[in-house]
């Protein structure tokens, strides 16, 4: 028998597993599914959420550990590397913007630029807003998500 946090953790992961096309968050996705499954009776209180991002965090730190034994080589002059495969934590720190609750839609929006490639400088061009208020809201945006982070991390 399935506890229903974990149960739900398993759920929420498959729907975000069907959302994405990215080999390393798929990966990350299958490493933590197997973890849930594997002790399916887990007595851990908490949310679901908890649990999915804890089997998450696991996932990554065996991914990470893969890459020291068996580092990455190089391909050659004429390989193309995808940009999803040059920056596992960008793509980490993306599906969190994504799917963050707690983050308000502006700060979403400035972090999933930023993210992105953009800066101040060409965010406040796009927008016709002064640089300065622009930086502002960027400070705004970071510091939020720094503190719904930090929040998050004491609860799970």
């Amino acid at each position: 028998m399935i506890s229903e946090p974990v149960q739900a953790a398993v759920i929420a992961l498959q729907n975000r597993a069907l959302t994405t096309r990215d080999v390393y968050e798929l990966d990350r996705i299958d490493r933590a599914l197997d973890e849930l499954l594997r002790t399916p009776r887990k007595a851990i209180t908490g949310a679901p959420k908890v649990h999915m991002r804890s089997a998450l965090g696991h996932a990554h730190q065996a991914i990470e550990r893969r890459r020291e034994i068996a580092p990455v080589a190089e391909l050659g002059e004429d390989a193309e590397v995808g940009a999803e495969d040059q920056n596992f934590r960008l793509a980490e720190i993306r599906v969190w913007i994504q799917s963050e609750p707690a983050l308000t839609v502006g700060d979403r929006a400035m972090l999933n630029s930023l993210a992105a490639g953009e800066n101040a400088e060409s965010l406040a061009h796009r927008n016709g807003l002064p640089v300065t208020h622009v930086r502002q809201r960027i400070s705004r945006a970071r510091r939020h998500a720094r503190q719904i982070w930090h929040e998050s991390a004491l609860v799970g």
